[in-house]
């Protein structure tokens, strides 16, 4: 049988790849002016478009809930005879460490120590205070739980939906098929939505890649006495790249979904770990005063914004700063999240892209967050001075030094760190890489070509590499959120899009929607699912089960 041609998309492979090489360029020629022109451009844009990143994502929380209770959670992915293609655990896997990267790592310890010594300005809270350590928190669960993975999942659900169950190509575009009709795909807007995307993704992937390598060369001073450089930073680049490329060769089924599973197990095994040879009774304590000021504080959270002459920007520069980075993931993340979405509900896609990701990360940065504030405070080891000296991508790999088993698990640390980069750059290569090749369906299981996702592959880590040397984390930060800005307002109209065309649907009796005709009686895909490793623990439990 004769082999389909492949035939790629130019505009989305070209347009992207010469904008960041012209920044690549003039960072690496010309590095401060870049820098300073690039900190006043981020400057001038969130403080005025800042808030309707707020806005947006406390409608899409809000959204999320609605599906969670409504019929619309119902809907099966692939129409009522799809069957799934991958197991909850995996699929949990895969989701959790492709949407959080090596983020979690990075500002484990960091955020709940920065915040309680660093508080919002305008709020008057004194350093080191009751109230500033619970502000920060709180605040750092706002980060890192139910807000940013929501933005990834919303953006999941609708291109699963038309992708899955309108026929729709799988590309981030789709996403405008309930406004404009499926017309719209093949028109030169959706191409503009589709580099503009796939610009915003490079940015964001770079940014991760970014302070990964920051944290690698941090741990590779504690153990040989190198300090950080220019060079070590390009050698430890260097070898991540060679490593997602090759790793990222066998696509989803084998590598992707492979790494997220071993890299789910390390970080339980990690966080088992540091919970129970740290301050238990302190954690837990810490943990339960914490959520609930978290959620009894939600709204005013989301919606603060700080115009006042002594607020510093700190609001624009932490949280609206970590919506519109996560914005820039969001629609790549989600048309990722498509595939393994496959004839499971839509209530089951939000619970296990959404909820469960949401809860790992209470229970993260819980953890994390006391073990240091423990430290700081109670403990006598000022980490504050080691942040203050070193940067917060040394602080988390400090607490290790002074915990048992030291030098074992600050190396398990770096391997954990290591791994949650290339994984990720592994699932959002293979995605940009479908994303350039035409015609590329949700549910084929061959996989892009390698010279495309090599092509990607250095673009990520170029970028990565530029911001590092010419602006360090907040050369990072900045290249991040404004490659996310514009995705915000895709965001915002397909949003609306989605909701006026469901309520066009029409309903049983029971208030079920009916599928589209695409679907309706449309047979599995007919692609085999990922074979179940079995489970001990299962094994056990369906045994004990059996026997009373």
């Amino acid at each position: 049988m004769k082999e389909k041609k492949i035939k790629l998309r130019p505009a989305i492979i070209l347009i992207p790849g010469i904008i960041f090489a012209m920044m690549v360029i003039i960072g690496f020629s010309n590095p401060v002016p870049f820098i300073k022109a690039l900190n006043n451009f981020y400057v001038g844009m969130m403080y005025n478009l800042g808030w309707v990143e707020s806005l947006l994502l406390l409608a899409f929380i809000g959204f999320l809930i609605f599906i969670l209770i409504s019929p619309l959670g119902k809907i099966k992915l692939g129409g009522p005879n799809a069957k799934p293609k991958i197991d909850y655990r995996r699929w949990f896997a895969v989701s959790l460490t492709t949407g959080i990267g090596a983020g979690v790592v990075f500002w484990g310890a960091a955020e709940p120590l920065m915040f309680s010594m660093e508080p919002a300005p305008s709020l008057g809270l004194q350093a080191g205070s009751n109230a500033s350590i619970l502000w920060g928190m709180r605040t750092t669960f706002l980060h890192w739980t139910l807000t940013p993975y929501a933005s990834c999942v919303v953006f999941g659900v609708v291109l699963a939906y038309v992708i899955h169950n309108m026929g729709c190509p799988y590309k981030v575009s789709s996403m405008m098929v309930p406004i404009f009709g499926k017309k719209f795909v093949n028109s030169k807007w959706a191409t503009v939505i589709d580099v503009l995307t796939s610009f915003a993704l490079c940015g964001a992937v770079a940014g991760g890649l970014g302070y990964g390598i920051m944290q690698l060369s941090s741990g590779l001073e504690i153990f040989t006495g190198w300090p950080k450089s220019t060079t070590v930073y390009i050698l430890m680049g260097l070898a991540l790249f060679v490593v997602y490329m090759l790793t990222g060769a066998s696509g989803l089924r084998k590598g992707i979904a492979w790494l997220g599973d071993k890299n789910t197990t390390f970080y339980y095994v990690l966080l088992a770990f540091i919970f129970l040879v740290g301050p238990i009774g302190y954690t837990m304590n810490l943990a339960t005063e914490s959520l609930g000021s978290y959620i009894q504080n939600f709204v005013q959270s989301m919606t603060f914004t700080a115009p006042y002459p002594n607020a510093e920007f700190w609001p624009q520069w932490w949280d609206q700063y970590w919506w519109t980075d996560w914005m820039a993931y969001a629609p790549m993340l989600g048309l990722f999240f498509v595939k393994m979405g496959y004839g499971r509900t839509i209530r089951e896609f939000v619970v296990v892209n959404w909820v469960l990701p949401a809860a790992f990360g209470f229970g993260w940065f819980s953890v994390f967050g006391a073990t240091v504030l423990y430290g700081q405070y109670y403990q006598g080891i000022d980490y504050y001075a080691i942040y203050q000296k070193s940067g917060a991508e040394a602080l988390t790999l400090s607490v290790f030094q002074n915990m048992p088993l030291a030098g074992i698990m600050t190396c398990f640390m770096l391997l954990i760190i290591a791994i949650s980069l290339i994984t990720q750059a592994n699932s959002m290569l293979g995605t940009l890489a479908s994303m350039s090749v035409q015609d590329a369906g949700a549910n084929s299981s061959s996989e892009p070509p390698t010279p495309v996702k090599l092509y990607w592959g250095i673009l990520f880590m170029a970028v990565a590499l530029v911001f590092i040397v010419t602006g360090g984390i907040e050369g990072v930060k900045v290249i991040k959120a404004i490659c996310g800005m514009p995705i915000t307002f895709l965001g915002i109209a397909m949003l609306i899009g989605f909701i006026r065309y469901m309520k066009k649907r029409p309903r049983l009796s029971t208030r079920e929607y009916v599928y589209e005709d695409e679907v309706a009686n449309a047979p599995d895909n007919g692609e085999e699912p990922m074979p179940v490793k079995p489970s001990k623990i299962a094994a056990w439990f369906r045994t004990l089960v059996h026997k009373n």
